[in-house]
């Protein structure tokens, strides 16, 4: 059963890390993507949810500045949290895949790939 962030958490995180909310309903937006609707899963992959996770937050921009920072964060908590682990090949890799995912220069399927490769199993 996959294991979901709940929307206290990240606000705190957001705090911690000295964001700024610009809207609260476009952060539990993103925060939902993964989520089932109607009993029904959307995703059916955790790779899947994670990557729907990473789209939400650099689409929807729920904060003021700091999004692909947060994508990230939470798409690596949102793993760690249902035991993988997601790390890039070095840091500007990361930061290269998330910009690229943000500028929506990579397709869904693509990104959900990326994530399954990069990450592993605790």
């Amino acid at each position: 059963m996959t294991e979901y962030l709940e929307p206290a958490d990240v606000e705190d995180l957001i705090a911690l890390a000295g964001f700024h909310v610009r809207g609260r309903n476009l952060l539990l937006s993103a925060l939902a993507a993964p989520l089932p609707v109607f009993g029904e899963e959307v995703y059916p992959g955790l790779h899947d949810k994670a990557a729907a996770l990473l789209i939400a937050i650099n689409n929807d921009h729920p904060l003021s500045d700091g999004n692909k920072r947060l994508a990230w964060i939470v798409t690596k908590g949102f793993l760690a949290l249902n035991g993988h682990h997601l790390a890039a090949g070095s840091a500007a890799d990361g930061d290269a895949f998330v910009r690229s995912v943000a500028d929506h220069r990579v397709e869904r399927i693509a990104i959900v790939d990326w994530i399954e490769t990069h990450s592993r199993r605790l």
